[in-house]
């Protein structure tokens, strides 16, 4: 079957869904084993669910499995535990509970919240944290953190090697394991009970469109041998290409369909046994399952291997060739480029990028290495490198970073340090007092670095809260057997079992903080346009009857057109957050890792913060990652990256530091052009340049998808750190995206 054809089927049958029954399996395993340690009474809890949740493979699937079961209470691996009131409703109705069996279950579903992290105690935090948690400043996205599962060893000694090691090192930790290993023996006998499942179900799906087929005197699209496949990965190792895909694809299921890691790395050795056309069709039916499960799962490929040779295959180019085939959001690709990367890889991925797909990003390589080994990291795991979530650093199979948990406004701070502390939205002293009235532009930046400074304590503390909170009521089972370092040290996933643990986060709106301190820098202190008081008090009005002022301080120099002044001031900025962050320490060892990949946060936590003196509105979206304010680069590509050049990327253990672009279709199109934005693109890296996303479309296109969105379902777009169909993200990061600069070369 060709792919267009298999994308038609594809999209039939998830037109024709129909959610499956609701059920309560997890909810009953939860309350009967309420007294067991969390770990335990997930594992027990997952382990009912996976052994009797509907399963649903269609003969046509070649790579198969998702979870379909639709329950009142859950667990997700990248959050925790769950209320879904849908289902609670569903199954009420469903079954025409009584009032005592809804008495019941409401009555447990409360329990349930009480001993987990799903309805976190606000008591944990202090009052100086609570303050800076309502005013939007240093807060959490009170998130568990994505994670790459160990698919280098899962593919390396199958499932029937993880019961070998557990038993190994049970009798290595006989006197201080407690019911550690235990739980691991329980968590993988749920993993193996969903794989023989599948087995199963494969078996009757194939049996079944051969009779269907025989009716009607056909023949069936020959299957693979899926139940084959699942019921040889359920104990072995893979042998194949399609059983080291689908237990890949399992794993990544079951671990809530989180990050991939370097996926042509781990799976090249079974490439490259198989027939290429073949492995292809099965590259798009995992593809097709990504797009299935609708959210963002990061995929790695390229970078070098573990001795520093280029990692770039056939492999690598047909993963860039599906993705654009197929022409959906996902998978959420990374492209790690070195400077000797092959022109095929740099074709593919530049067709795939003029698509307009917003994939691959692209990713320095050289630079996460180097940053890894600085910090401390061996050379082999420095080189293993992966990323995870949107953009963010991670070392696969070995870690847990807490990812993408912290949230930090800078932009926000810089707004409260105007008021000596005061936050106006919540009406609070959220900050130190530094004061309110400034003889000097000296005065007031000191002011802002302390208020900086005080706010990156409380982030810190915030989240050492949040994590013994956490770690005290989750139990993430799953990851402690499949990251390094759990098993041979007999400690959980969040109790610091991993081989290597750090806490990230991203910095929002550092730009905006420097063009606002800039602006004030000229037009109050050195050419006194306007008094630092009366600045104020059109801030805190909105800009309401300052419009000309308005004006005037819009035209001031901004961050991303080459200007030495506001340029260096970014710089400085961030080069002391950025610091301060790497400088503290995390709760389960390693430091706090910031970033710049704003996902949609720059939308969220600009409507928290006021009024600035870029000539922003209060509520307006903030920048973009780490580039330009929207609309503001207006001296081309090159301006904005000497600009971005100059922040000290090298210098710290950063998460990424994203670079959006947006390119008119025209200048994708043709080989010359294709070859100048390929030049332009080397450049970068070649100064150091850490990341880029471009964007290919025009406004015009943008704007007509906004007023008929049934007619552009299918058109999408680079956000902050993923790609997304265009008429599903707000208004406002629409908005934002059509007021990005419109580079030409």
């Amino acid at each position: 079957m060709d792919i267009a054809s298999r994308k038609r089927l594809f999209e039939a049958r998830r037109a024709g869904y129909v959610r499956p029954r609701a059920t309560r399996f997890y909810l009953d395993a939860y309350m009967e084993h309420l007294d067991e340690s969390p770990h335990k009474r997930e594992a027990l809890a997952l382990k009912a669910l996976w052994s009797n949740c509907e399963i649903r493979i269609w003969p046509e699937e070649r790579i198969a499995g998702a979870m379909t079961a639709f329950e009142p209470l859950g667990f997700n691996q990248c959050g925790g535990t769950f209320i879904n009131t849908d289902a609670r409703d569903a199954i009420i109705k469903e079954n025409g509970y009584s009032e005592a069996e809804q008495k019941w279950l409401l009555d447990s579903l409360d329990e349930a919240a009480r001993r987990s992290y799903y309805s976190p105690d606000k008591d944990i935090f202090t009052e100086a944290e609570t303050l800076s948690i309502n005013a939007s400043a240093a807060t959490s996205t009170f998130f568990a953190g994505h994670v790459i599962l160990d698919f280098e060893t899962i593919l390396a000694i199958g499932l029937d090697g993880y019961r070998e090691e557990i038993a190994r090192q049970r009798k290595a930790h006989t006197q201080e394991s407690g019911e550690f290993y235990d739980v691991m023996d329980i968590m993988l006998d749920a993993v193996v009970a969903y794989i023989e499942r599948c087995s199963q179900a494969a078996a009757a799906a194939a049996s079944a469109a051969s009779a269907a087929a025989y009716a009607v005197g056909r023949e069936v699209m020959p299957s693979g041998g899926l139940a084959a496949v699942f019921a040889h990965i359920a104990h072995k190792p893979p042998e194949t290409f399609h059983q080291a895909l689908q237990l890949v694809w399992t794993m990544h299921m079951l671990n809530n369909a989180d990050s991939f890691g370097r996926f042509d790395s781990y799976l090249k050795p079974f490439f490259d046994k198989d027939d290429p056309d073949n492995a292809y069709e099965l590259i798009v039916d995992c593809f097709l399952k990504i797009e299935q499960v609708n959210s963002i799962q990061n995929m790695c490929i390229g970078g070098v291997d573990k001795d520093g040779a280029d990692n770039f295959s056939e492999l690598t180019r047909l993963i860039i060739k599906a993705t654009r085939e197929l022409g959906y959001k996902g998978p959420n690709l990374c492209l790690l480029t070195t400077p000797t990367m092959p022109d095929a890889i740099w074709d593919e991925a530049l067709a795939c990028i003029a698509s307009g797909i917003g994939l691959p990003a692209l990713y320095n390589n050289a630079i996460f290495v180097d940053t890894l080994l600085r910090k401390g990291y061996p050379l082999y795991d420095a080189r293993g490198y992966s990323l995870a979530g949107c953009s963010q650093v991670m070392i696969p199979g070995q870690c847990n970073f807490m990812n993408d948990i912290g949230m930090f406004n800078a932009m926000k701070v810089g707004e409260i340090a105007l008021y000596d502390g005061y936050d106006p939205r919540t009406n609070a002293q959220a900050g130190i007092r530094t004061g309110d009235d400034f003889d000097s532009f000296e005065e007031l930046y000191d002011a802002v670095i302390m208020q900086l400074d005080y706010f990156i304590g409380l982030e810190v503390s915030i989240h050492n809260a949040d994590h013994r909170y956490r770690a005290a009521r989750e139990g993430y089972v799953l990851r402690a057997l499949f990251v390094r370092g759990c098993l041979e040290n007999a400690a959980y996933f969040m109790d610091g079992g991993a081989r290597y643990n750090n806490v990230e986060l991203e910095v929002i709106g550092i730009t905006n903080l420097a063009d606002h301190l800039y602006a004030i820098k000229q037009l109050v202190f050195d050419e006194k346009r306007i008094t630092y008081t009366q600045l104020k008090n059109a801030l805190a009005n909105n800009w309401a009857g300052c419009e000309v002022l308005r004006a005037i301080f819009r035209a001031a120099p901004k961050f991303g057109n080459g200007h030495e002044g506001v340029d260096a001031l970014r710089a400085h900025l961030t080069d002391h957050i950025y610091k301060a962050f790497n400088d503290a320490p995390g709760t389960l060892g390693g430091v706090y890792v910031p970033g710049e990949v704003i996902f949609t946060a720059h939308d969220r936590q600009g409507k928290v913060t006021g009024a600035t003196a870029d000539g922003r509105k209060a509520g307006d979206v903030l920048a973009d990652s780490a580039g330009a304010s929207q609309g503001f680069d207006i001296n081309g590509p090159t301006a904005l990256m000497q600009s971005v050049l100059k922040l000290p990327v090298k210098d710290y253990l950063l998460t990424s530091v994203v670079l959006n672009l947006r390119f008119l279709p025209t200048i994708m199109r043709g080989r010359r052009s294709a070859e100048s934005v390929r030049q332009l693109f080397e450049g970068f890296f070649t100064l150091g340049g850490m990341q880029l996303q471009i964007n290919v479309c025009d406004a015009e296109e943008l704007r007509a998808a906004q007023a008929d969105p049934d007619s552009y379902r299918s058109l999408i777009v680079r956000v902050g750190g993923y790609s997304d169909y265009f008429v599903n993200i707000s208004t406002a990061l629409q908005n934002e995206i059509i007021e990005r600069t419109a580079h030409t070369t």
